[in-house]
């Protein structure tokens, strides 16, 4: 896997790719204030590991997986913990067609069994 690391002190960046190799190959590393989603696209990253003020904050990567629908990001916080964002779609069959289960879809209620 091809991982970016971003917005990381040098000494959390070496933690992360010694403790992720060797399965993974570091393709860069992007400062606060570059561009990700050009570190993104130059370096085929599959997977961007960050670290965040708000790493539960998944409204701050919207973006960038709308652009990059496959790209995990990882977003760290100072005391080790983390949230993994992903763009996802979700299909589901609808068990019947009936205007009971087309509002129940509509308001994302989770589809009725039948029997």
């Amino acid at each position: 896997m091809r991982i970016l690391l971003a917005g990381m002190s040098n000494m959390l960046a070496n933690i992360v790719a010694a403790a992720l190799a060797p399965d993974v190959v570091v393709v860069g590393s992007a400062g606060e204030d570059d561009d990700i989603a050009a570190e993104v696209c130059a370096t085929r990253a599959e997977a961007l590991i960050t670290q965040a003020l708000q790493p539960e904050n998944g409204e701050l990567y919207r973006p960038l997986l709308i652009g990059f629908p496959t790209l995990k990001v990882i977003a760290i916080a100072g005391d080790g913990s983390g949230f993994v964002h992903e763009f996802r779609l979700a299909s589901t069959r609808l068990a019947e067609l009936s205007a009971g289960a087309l509002q129940a879809a509509l308001r994302g209620e989770p589809p009725q069994r039948t029997h």
